[in-house]
């Protein structure tokens, strides 16, 4: 994204605000402003600076330090005169539900004194267990095309086969995909092999390619059923391979190894099949993780039974290789966001100014592991899908991108109008009237936009139900999911800034007359 995007972003705004005209806000301005400014940056700072702490672990779903930041949310939430809804509950803030967390105990391969180890030279894809030996049968590329046709000839049922991973131009292959991993996969698994090692073109790339993974299947994969282990048995395992490792269990000298299939491509053969004898020993444990969303529910007054939601995720990833993953903007800062947003209302409510519509403030968990607690939520609601107005969520705020480095007082918002042009609309009057130096950028709202923010984060799983939603981000940075994302280099005066639109916008959704329609379908849904 360049420096026009945050220009045609603004013009996006003008645009679309000239198109809201109609919208009148309800709030009463003296009021929202009164209650806005005691969200401070000082504030934020306090409790960012307790939950992004080292005594916190980095918050890795299920862990000790999650645990931690979930009592410390629950305690403010009573603090502040919230009520925990989950009823039959030893503790009425905590929305519990157990993960299952599978990972692999040992992964090797070897073969004439050669041995391939899980991570140094192997990286898994998915689960499986596999405690055998077998024939490894090599198959060149694993490609078909009009002129070559690894698979020809080769006897692979109930073997192993290993292959490149990137097929060489005068394949053209019909795999469709030069950089074949899961394609080749599937058609080793459809022609009858028992697993398939595929080998990267360079010892550089393994290491590219399973160094961005590695952590998450070091600690294992979180799901909400217990993995079958007869399933996993009998599941196709693929396997990337550091080349110059299963050279050397071939017994092949790799330079020379690959000459002799580039010269025989140049002729119009396809490499020779070879097969060798390995002995796989893979195997996983699962475990029950335990853990929790955290609720506080505020009452509304006439229009009680219409529920507005405010979420943000308390987890992170935890400790990885040693070294604390403070999480202070993924997603501390939308954590203490919420926070704050809550002692608004509560000092708005203490005066007899508490909103018309119920709010419930959420903190959910595992998002880091695939929107897992709003997923839960979703599906286990406590009140309502159809009687929840709006989920407003708050996922980075902490910080900007590149792309804002000389406009840093600014927030991505998407999805405000993928369901509905009131909410959208809404939205617009209120940056408008509350926050008018706030740049508005609309980059990233776009389902099909490529990083699929849209479907990243915990509002996704409340837009599936045809909840209307707004997600508050403000884009990735170098400390993304690294140790070095801690509170010092959060920007606390942008951040209330965003916090306290995420507020003006609560309250005018809260106390409106009438919720936001929803008048649109995402087809991206189905």
């Amino acid at each position: 994204m360049k420096k026009a995007t945050i220009l045609s972003a603004a013009l996006s705004l003008c645009l679309s605000a000239a198109s809201a005209q109609g919208i009148q806000l309800e709030s009463n301005p003296e009021l929202v402003n009164k209650y806005m400014s005691t969200i401070t940056p000082n504030e934020l700072k306090e409790h960012l600076t307790i939950i992004a702490s080292d005594e916190y672990e980095g918050r890795e779903t299920g862990e000790r330090g999650q645990k931690m930041a979930a009592d410390y949310i629950a305690k403010y939430f009573m603090s502040e005169g919230l009520v925990g809804p989950v009823k039959d509950n030893p503790n009425p803030y905590f929305q519990q539900f157990d993960l299952y967390s599978s990972k692999y105990t040992s992964f090797e391969i070897t073969s004439g004194g050669h041995k391939a180890e899980l991570f140094e030279d192997i990286f898994p894809y998915g689960n499986f267990s596999l405690n055998k030996e077998t024939d490894l049968i090599f198959i060149g590329f694993g490609d078909t095309s009009k002129d070559f046709d690894d698979y020809a000839n080769a006897d692979i049922k109930g073997k192993g086969v290993v292959f490149f991973q990137n097929s060489p131009e005068e394949y053209k292959g019909e795999s469709g995909d030069k950089n074949g991993l899961r394609q080749k996969a599937r058609m080793a698994a459809e022609k009858g092999a028992a697993f398939a090692i595929i080998l990267a073109d360079t010892d550089e790339e393994f290491t590219t390619q399973t160094k961005r993974y590695a952590s998450y299947l070091k600690k294992g994969k979180l799901s909400f059923e217990k993995p079958n282990s007869e399933q996993a048995a009998s599941s196709f395992g693929v396997i990337l391979a550091k080349p110059s490792s299963f050279m050397a269990i071939m017994g092949k000298d790799q330079s020379k190894f690959q000459k002799t299939i580039q010269k025989n491509l140049k002729k119009g053969k396809a490499p020779a099949h070879e097969s060798f004898k390995i002995s796989i020993n893979a195997k996983y444990e699962t475990r029950r993780v335990p853990t929790e969303n955290v609720l506080g529910f505020m009452e509304g007054t006439d229009l009680k039974d219409e529920i507005l939601v405010v979420t943000a995720h308390y987890d992170h990833v935890g400790i990885i290789d040693g070294k604390i993953h403070n999480g202070a903007d993924d997603d501390g800062s939308g954590t203490t966001g919420l926070l704050e947003v809550v002692n608004a209302f509560s000092q708005a409510k203490k005066e007899g100014n508490g909103p018309r519509r119920s709010i419930l403030f959420m903190t959910v968990t595992g998002e880091e592991k695939g929107l897992l607690g709003s997923e839960y939520y979703s599906s286990h609601p406590i009140f309502p899908m159809e009687n929840t107005i709006a989920d407003l969520n708050i996922d980075m705020i902490g910080r900007g991108d590149a792309e804002h480095k000389d406009q840093p007082n600014f927030v991505y918002t998407i999805g405000s109008d993928m369901l509905s042009s009131d909410l959208h609309n809404i939205h617009l009057e209120v940056s408008k009237t509350f926050k008018p130096d706030l740049l508005i950028d609309y980059t990233y709202n776009d389902k099909d936009d490529p990083n699929r923010y849209y479907y990243r984060s915990d509002h996704y799983n409340f837009a599936k139900h045809n909840v209307p939603v707004i997600f508050y981000f403000n884009g990735t940075h170098e400390d993304y999911h690294q140790p070095t994302d801690t509170v010092d280099k959060i920007q606390f005066n942008e951040m209330a800034n965003r916090a306290q639109l995420v507020f003006a916008t609560a309250w005018e959704l809260a106390n409106r007359e009438k919720a936001p329609v929803v008048d649109k379908k995402d087809e991206s849904q189905k």
